[in-house]
């Protein structure tokens, strides 16, 4: 019982790793403000697993479409594949988020809502290299798999309410500002960083999004990077 116990508190503190997975309804997502200006006509790339912005979309003449990363930096310029014969190519046009979605060996498949106000699923859309530019970019630094997350936290992660995703936490422990948890809550040496976040909802009836920049807090022991607490606020 005396080693149950000891596992408990050790875990307790120091934290486990976790898969999360988006608890998030499909038109809601989170993204880091991006560097440059994202006009309102760019379709963001969402990451249904994580319910993250990996990337946008725009249209840029007929079928032709520039990709652009999570910053808002070009990537590339693409052809739509024209899945479905009954499509007009200048009826494909996005109107919401392009919903990307990952399966097992590498596989993956796209939801988009086009001009019509009508969803297709694509299988083909964007690419296998253009999506390991768009995921790798915005993967770079620690590594988001080796983050550990204490039991308080990992449950928040389940809420959607609380929900951030991984990616966006460690990109606050990489570039957000650090300061001393001055209120820590256990004997732990936790540091405190923070950086500025978006929550975005796509309003249907608006046909546009609506966006809410925050400041996302994220505490840490830096010596293990186990998250023990993490909440957003209002951006002031």
């Amino acid at each position: 019982m005396n080693d149950i116990n000891s596992a408990h508190l050790y875990d307790l503190h120091y934290g486990m790793h976790y898969n999360f997975t988006s608890p998030l309804e499909d038109n809601v997502f989170f993204s880091l403000i991006p560097e440059r200006n994202i006009p309102e006509s760019f379709s963001p790339i969402i990451d249904e697993e994580n319910g993250l912005c990996i990337g946008y979309l725009n249209n840029s003449m007929s079928d032709l479409y520039d990709v652009y990363d999570y910053n808002g930096y070009y990537v590339t310029r693409m052809e739509v594949p024209l899945e479905h014969p009954w499509l007009d190519p200048l009826d494909f046009v996005f109107v919401g988020a392009l919903i990307f979605k990952a399966f097992r060996f590498g596989s993956f498949s796209f939801k988009a809502l086009i001009q019509r106000g009508v969803f297709v699923e694509l299988k083909s859309l964007l690419g296998e290299g253009i999506m390991n530019i768009l995921r790798g970019r915005i993967k770079v630094g620690l590594s988001p798999e080796a983050l550990k997350f204490t039991p308080a936290a990992a449950k928040h992660m389940e809420e959607p309410a609380r929900y951030v995703p991984v990616y966006i936490q460690e990109k606050a422990l990489r570039y957000g500002r650090r300061t001393p948890d001055l209120l820590r809550k256990s004997d732990l040496k936790t540091i405190r960083y923070e950086i500025g976040i978006r929550r975005s909802r796509y309003n249907k009836y608006l046909g546009s999004y609506e966006n809410k920049d925050y400041t996302l807090e994220v505490i840490v022991n830096e010596n293990n990077w186990t998250i023990t607490h993490f909440a957003y606020k209002p951006l002031r």
